[in-house]
């Protein structure tokens, strides 16, 4: 029997990901309900969970929806009454989940997770009327998630629908004591396939209504008009047609989209789900590859015929080396990391790495550097202390303590380079050690939130 999905296919969008300098790092391929493919990229792999920044997004969404379906909101409900703050510019759940509140970019990003502030100062639009990405937006959801529960989100989320799309023990970050919501869900790839099966088949998975269909449709809508007014028909940008409740829709369906290239791409007329995990600034060539992808499969399946296109197969499972595009990978314009202080020794094995404290008081991290292969090392790295006062009061979520590091090195002309991947997150790390014994550090993608290894610090059960 043919498989939908054919491997050349496949085979064709890997090596796009690859040979593009796009740093992909995993990717499981679904239709009809089941994996076909799946490809990684050593040192990360599709199923250790990686932080998937605004992927989040979608899952607090869901919960949402949730609630809406126990009774215990309505969509268009005051977002102030919820949280017991003061709302005089009527800002409601739905408006937080079109990012419709009205506050223009220079607003949102002073509010800092202030959900007070966000509520309380005047939108430089009406409510309901103007679309601005805010993720201050999603963190008020999450709040009232906790507000209305009592429980953190993502233990809320828990017997509802993790454990039904068979999403095992997670971690989110927090912020003022309560899940953030809008960010730091470490999802692995096959996490994100699942949610996408499952959003592709109206709220259904594993032949179980997991959320109900009515609210799968509203959130695929496009309730907010994302049309830069300079472009407003440019057909090429995947983020100009539409946002609905905490996904992006595309030309064609719509999409989990977290920061740097972390996907579910849901088309559901193709009965196709493309999750993926990756790290690069220029997003679009990564959505470019996925058409391309989808129009191939689109072809088989005019060839093969309805009947052989309509079952699925397993498919292939793929893997190459994160370091073999070391070549296409370069250090992002503001990914330079203060390496005062730096050493590279070199050892029998490779070299050992010594990294300046990434805070005042702080311990220099040093770490092994395979030459032959990729040496891991979990570094006791705290994340920066959360001292803001939480809107609510729940149990406090689990901070992170340590970062999980797998660093590669050679020789070459220029001097040493090394790769320091933090598998629990889309981000690399570049050094250099120069003919003359200068060492460089630069981020090929910086982490949100601050370029410090300590910014991507997790619990210690989630590196192991």
């Amino acid at each position: 029997m043919t498989s939908p999905v054919p491997p050349a296919a496949v085979l064709a969008l890997t090596e796009s990901l690859s040979s593009e300098g796009l740093d992909p790092h995993a990717l499981v391929v679904a239709r009809h309900g089941e994996v076909v493919a799946s490809h990684a990229w050593t040192p990360w792999a599709i199923d250790r969970p990686a932080l998937s920044y605004s992927a989040s997004k979608t899952f607090t969404s869901l919960a949402i929806g949730l609630l809406e379906a126990e009774g215990r909101l309505t969509l268009d409900a005051s977002a102030g009454d919820l949280l017991g703050l003061p709302n005089p510019h009527g800002i409601t759940v739905r408006h937080l989940l079109t990012m419709n509140t009205g506050h223009n970019t220079s607003q949102i990003e002073a509010f800092g997770f202030d959900v007070a502030a966000l509520l309380s100062t005047p939108p430089a639009a009406t409510p309901g009327t103007a679309f601005a990405y805010n993720s201050d937006a999603t963190y008020a959801l999450s709040c009232i998630v906790t507000a209305l529960t009592g429980e953190q989100l993502t233990d809320y989320l828990r017997p509802r629908l993790l454990d039904p799309l068979g999403i095992g023990r997670r971690w989110m970050t927090p912020v003022r004591g309560v899940d953030l919501g809008a960010s730091g869900f470490h999802l692995t790839t096959e996490d994100l396939a699942r949610l996408g099966i499952m959003l592709g088949d109206g709220g259904r998975f594993a032949g179980v209504q997991v959320v109900p269909a009515s609210y799968i449709d509203e959130l695929s809508r496009a309730w907010s008009d994302t049309r830069d007014p300079a472009q407003p028909d440019d057909p090429d940008n995947d983020w100009t047609y539409g946002y609905g409740y905490q996904v992006w829709r595309g030309r064609e369906g719509f999409r989990v989209d977290g920061a740097y290239g972390q996907f579910a791409v849901v088309l559901p007329e193709r009965g196709l789900v493309i999750a993926y995990q990756g790290a690069t600034l220029d997003t679009q060539r990564t959505m470019r590859a996925f058409w391309r992808f989808a129009e191939a499969v689109e072809v088989a399946d005019a060839a093969a015929g309805a009947d052989t296109a309509a079952r699925a197969e397993p498919g292939s499972v793929g893997a190459s080396d994160a370091w073999d595009s070391r070549s296409s990978l370069a250090p992002a314009p503001d990914g330079t990391m203060d390496a005062t202080g730096a050493l590279l020794d070199d050892t029998r094995a490779g070299w050992s790495l010594t990294l300046p404290p990434t805070v005042t008081g702080g311990a220099a991290q040093t770490f092994a550097v395979g030459a032959a292969g990729w040496t891991r090392t979990v570094l006791d790295l705290p994340a920066p202390a959360d001292t803001a006062p939480p809107v609510v009061t729940v149990r406090p979520a689990e901070a992170g303590a340590v970062v999980v590091v797998e660093a590669r090195g050679e020789a070459d002309a220029d001097g040493i380079l090394v790769h320091v991947v933090v598998a629990t997150s889309p981000h690399r790390l570049i050094v250099r050690r120069g003919g003359n014994g200068e060492i460089t550090a630069a981020w090929h993608t910086v982490p949100l939130g601050g370029g410090t290894l300590a910014t991507v610090a997790v619990p210690a059960w989630v590196a192991e």
